[in-house]
């Protein structure tokens, strides 16, 4: 037993190296390419750099040009810890390495479900592996490919999990998907009550709002909507209004249109949202336009627009975090 931890402490040790090898070596003020980082450390396998690079950008750690072949660091990056997002993704829990009182379940019981981590509670709705793949092996497999992105993953199907792992069976993706849809009716039940208004302080708070506001137009929507949030003096939410359907331009997203709702609310602040039906968030130049001059006409009648939300199947963009606004 003790030659078996001592071996995989070993195996932790070296995988943890290899992450810092790779992040310690992207540059911190300015974009790269993957085969920049291919050259500065050639003793690396290039497939692992990539994937290294993809996890960081999964995480919102890092973002791709409009190109699609350079990365550049978020403004994420000010909160981003190497030691900690390293062990996260080496040191998650399986049965072998943990003692009983380690495992989710256990964990859950001893400290409550938010000291889990993602795979955790996975393990813990997956239940039971299979010969040679546990519910906590199952879990890890999951936040492996979706990381935190939970939206996502409620928008597979049983098969599609089944080919991540082979204990997502009838019953476990049953329990997945049950204990997601009731996470999102309570995120939307908390927002939706007038007794605890939405308090919008950054663009983190804007993004985690419209990503449970707005779940079914990202996930559903077949054309482009735009919306508004409304804000008082304090950038407590008031309500939404949904604006146009179609491509959002600049005869669509007429000022006089968009401003109406928060002129009659006496709102003091709005933030712009609209969805991209397909998985790409980016701006196109019809949206920066629109923005623009939407900015430009709320200035005149002394309204803050705070933010722009681009919203698609797989992720959310805020104009703000990304510097386009």
């Amino acid at each position: 037993m003790g030659f078996q931890k001592a071996k995989q402490s070993n195996q932790d040790s070296t995988r943890i190296e290899r992450y810092q090898r790779v992040i310690l070596a992207l540059p911190e003020d300015k974009p790269f390419r993957k085969a920049d980082i291919f050259e500065a450390i050639k003793e690396e396998l290039p497939i692992y750099i990539g994937r290294v690079i993809n996890e960081l950008s999964q995480d919102g750690f890092l973002r791709k040009s409009e190109s699609g072949k350079k990365y550049s660091w978020t403004n994420k990056k000010n909160i981003f810890n190497i030691a900690t997002w390293v062990k996260h993704r080496v040191l998650s829990p399986t049965v072998t390495r943990s003692p009983s009182l380690d495992r989710p379940r256990e964990r859950l019981l001893r400290l409550g479900p938010s000291e889990l981590k993602t795979s955790e509670l996975l393990a813990v709705l997956i239940r039971s592996g299979l010969q040679g793949e546990s519910a906590v092996q199952a879990g890890e497999k999951l936040a492996s490919v979706f990381g935190n992105d939970l939206q996502k993953i409620s928008s597979q199907g049983m098969g599609e999990l089944k080919q991540i792992s082979r204990a997502i069976g009838k019953t476990a993706y049953c329990q997945i998907m049950a204990a997601l849809e009731l996470g999102k009716r309570t995120g939307k039940q908390l927002l939706d009550d007038p007794k605890i208004p939405y308090k919008i302080s950054n663009s983190s708070d804007a993004l985690d709002y419209c990503r449970i506001q707005f779940a079914r137009l990202a996930q559903e929507a077949k054309q482009e909507e735009f919306h508004i949030v409304l804000l008082d003096g304090k950038q407590r939410v008031m309500k939404t209004e949904k604006i146009t359907v179609g491509l959002l331009n600049e005869s669509l997203a007429h000022p006089r249109e968009v401003f109406k709702p928060a002129l009659r609310e006496s709102a003091a602040a709005i933030i712009l949202v609209h969805n991209h039906p397909d998985k790409d968030p980016m701006p196109s130049q019809d949206d920066l336009n629109v923005t623009k001059e939407l900015q430009d006409a709320a200035g005149i009648l002394g309204l803050r627009i705070l933010d722009h939300i681009i919203l698609s199947k797989e992720k959310c963009l805020s104009m703000v975090e990304e510097g386009y606004l």
